[in-house]
């Protein structure tokens, strides 16, 4: 788990449960009409106000933060599924904290029982936000979104790049990162999935946020996770400053998933959440059938 990737970590758990992802439960404190009455970028900008203060906390004590993600990577499979940031840190702290002396448990304990607040504060938010976005309009060219054209590596270090799109009848793109559990749980899915599609033309693939930038300790991490979950699908990565970096680090939620079609055009909204989740497969299925439906008639 890196430190700079703070932000992202925190805000990946603020998905509505529903939707098995890295999300943050809310709190009934929140002040509805005072929230429900402020626009969209009202709302952006309260997110990121307190998505900052975590930050903050973190950067009090720099060190000792990452002494302890450090201590957690190691005991990833012991940690439970908290669907709350601040709550996931408070079980490895507890499950690490004789690692740790007892000044150093207290202030750990005491940053995360900070975040826990916040992260209260910020899924409300982020649900009414959602709710003030335009629909999307899948079927409308003008408004055809192109997935970020790159080149990079997959994790055995052969060269790829956007191009392997055409090739495709359609491409599920997975975003996730080794320290999510939900995008972890899912991988056994997708490899099911992947499988699935090999047969019609189609293929996954997975971009695992903390390979960016070709990390070759993160990607011999992300490698012993696929090889445990028994993922054999491609997983790639790109330079972080190159505009699909770019895309991969606007993500706030963990897993993502983006259906593609030949031409290189994200079809259909982001899925957030697991496939492990049966609404959230129902979803993409439809998605995946729209855009193989379509390449058969061109």
């Amino acid at each position: 788990m890196k430190l700079k990737k703070f932000l992202t970590l925190a805000l990946a758990f603020t998905l509505v449960l529903s939707l098995a992802a890295c999300g943050s439960k809310g709190d009934d404190k929140t002040d509805d009409n005072t929230d429900q009455a402020m626009t969209a970028e009202e709302l952006d900008a309260k997110i990121q106000d307190l998505a900052a203060q975590e930050n903050a906390i973190i950067e009090e004590n720099t060190d000792l933060w990452q002494k302890l993600f450090d201590a957690m990577d190691g005991m990833r499979d012991e940690l439970p599924q908290e669907t709350n940031y601040g709550s996931y840190l408070l079980a490895g702290i507890e499950l690490v904290k004789d690692q740790f002396t007892d000044d150093e448990v207290k202030t750990l304990t005491d940053g995360a029982e900070k975040i826990r607040d916040i992260e209260n504060e910020i899924q409300p938010l982020q649900e009414q936000y959602a709710a003030l976005q335009p629909a999307d309009d899948s079927n409308a060219d003008a408004d055809a979104q192109a997935f970020p054209a790159f080149t990079g590596k997959d994790l055995d270090g052969n060269d790829v790049d956007s191009s392997l799109f055409a090739n495709n009848a359609v491409t599920v793109v997975n975003f996730w990162f080794s320290g999510c559990a939900p995008c972890v749980t899912e991988l056994s899915e997708l490899n099911t999935l992947n499988e699935k599609l090999k047969e019609q033309g189609g293929a996954v693939i997975s971009i695992n946020t903390d390979t960016l930038d070709g990390d070759e300790e993160q990607i011999s991490e992300a490698k012993g996770i696929l090889e445990k979950k028994d993922a054999a699908y491609q997983n790639i990565y790109f330079d972080s400053d190159s505009e699909a970096g770019k895309f991969a680090s606007s993500i706030m939620t963990f897993p993502t998933t983006y259906v593609v079609d030949r031409n290189g055009n994200i079809v259909g909204e982001a899925l957030l959440g697991g496939i492990d989740n049966e609404d959230n497969m129902v979803a993409l299925q439809t998605i995946i059938d729209q855009v193989l439906a379509a390449d058969s008639v061109n």
